[in-house]
């Protein structure tokens, strides 16, 4: 059953009425575009579709595999690929109970009200569905776009006890121009995940808010990783992920690669052979980092060709792709570069197929929107004479980042 809802009340009713009646929901973001959303369902090969206008059945592109089973898929997440195709992740009715499991190891208590940042098609949702029931959380969600002032109204008037979101959603908050005459006083914890936390924006986080910051870090494939403690130092906070959390294991391998290892992992990819773990059970993350004596993990960076934008992983190829699609595009290549309130922008550097009548910069973002995701446009776009190539005919970027001015 695809869900293709807004962040309402209905999402969470109808996951788990397809839980209860022993079918796997497969999560639709509604941002994304009309050719993502179609290659959900085709792959997928959901029966039917639950949205605003109502439920609708489907004729399958394949057939379904829901069957019997003690411990059954319950929920597909999906995550884009390093080709840029959509994955899908199954998680099982054991991981999400180990989820909630490890959730409440970390602590037992009650966890208030959260105000939900991301949409309920997103792992933090998806896949912690059973540790919010267990821990009779109160979310509160909001009823159009995110803004940073609406965010900042919910917590006032909502009294919300557990604030968070991406580094992009906190930069955002802290900027708005009344933040100091909002009462904030019911906010007990801010935690921040979903892309790289500066040490700048952990000390402000204190600063502003007067309360304990704690840093995530997981991926759609791995349910729960690591995370800091309350009470930690603001050392660790600023730089590091934290401690892998109770029941996961971290490990190391070549070329710095992070590993893991959990019962609250997923249990592959829907419809693919290839699940990117290991024999011993480790998922390959394809994150670069490092255990500190202390047990701390650090992030290095990123071995997959990917970006992360307000949040939001884009995979260069996809955009690139669709760039080529463009009747005045030759080549087209695709950078993340650093940004201070997105974490990360995109650069696009195409060359023309006409020189004499290149692609405008809002025709190809445009372009791109009406394709697939909005956020996924490139910001900038500039158009060159020629691109360096590998020997393997492939666009170098590495030298491209090399003749980027540095900023």
């Amino acid at each position: 059953v695809a869900l293709l809802l807004p962040s309402t009340p209905e999402y969470p009713v109808a996951y788990l009425a397809a839980a209860k009646a022993g079918l796997v929901t497969s999560g639709i973001n509604p941002r994304l575009g009309p050719r993502e959303i179609g290659f959900i369902l085709e792959r997928s090969g959901a029966r039917a579709l639950v949205s605003e206008d109502g439920l609708r059945a489907l004729s399958p592109a394949i057939p379904g595999r829901a069957e019997p089973s003690e411990d059954p898929v319950v929920a597909i997440v999906w995550t884009s690929g390093t080709t840029g195709h959509p994955k899908g992740a199954m998680y099982r009715e054991s991981a999400l109970d180990a989820i909630a499991r490890i959730e409440a190891a970390l602590d037992p208590r009650p966890s208030g009200r959260t105000l939900s940042g991301v949409p309920l098609a997103h792992m933090a949702f998806m896949t912690k569905i059973a540790a919010t029931i267990d821990r009779h959380t109160c979310t509160v969600f909001p009823t159009g776009a995110w803004s940073a002032s609406d965010a900042l109204d919910l917590i006032e008037r909502e009294r919300i006890t557990h604030m968070g979101g991406i580094p992009t959603q906190l930069v955002l908050m802290l900027r708005e121009p009344d933040l100091a005459a909002r009462d904030l006083s019911s906010v007990r914890e801010c935690i921040v995940g979903g892309a790289p936390v500066s040490p700048e924006l952990v000390a402000e986080i204190r600063e502003s808010l007067g309360v304990p910051v704690v840093v995530r870090y997981s991926c759609t494939e791995v349910g729960l990783c690591c995370a800091t403690r309350p009470g930690d130092p603001d050392e660790v906070v600023a730089h590091t992920v934290g401690r892998p959390l109770p029941e996961v294991e971290v490990r190391i391998g070549d070329g710095g690669e992070i590993l893991v290892r959990s019962p609250a992992m997923f249990a592959g990819y829907w419809d693919e052979e290839d699940s990117g773990i290991d024999p011993e059970g480790f998922f390959h993350t394809g994150d670069v980092g490092e255990l500190r004596e202390d047990g701390n993990l650090r992030l290095l960076g990123r071995a997959k060709d990917v970006y992360i934008r307000g949040g939001y992983n884009v995979y260069p190829a996809e955009v690139e792709g669709v760039l080529l699609e463009h009747p005045k595009v030759k080549l087209a290549a695709v950078l993340g570069v650093p940004d201070e309130v997105l974490g990360e922008r995109s650069l696009a550097l195409v060359v023309a197929e006409d020189p004499s009548d290149p692609p405008g910069e809002e025709e190809l973002r445009a372009f791109v929107a009406a394709r697939i995701a909005d956020y996924k446009a490139p910001d900038r776009v500039e158009v060159r004479s020629e691109l360096p190539l590998t020997p393997m005919f492939k666009v170098d970027k590495a030298a491209l980042r090399e003749d980027l001015p540095r900023e």
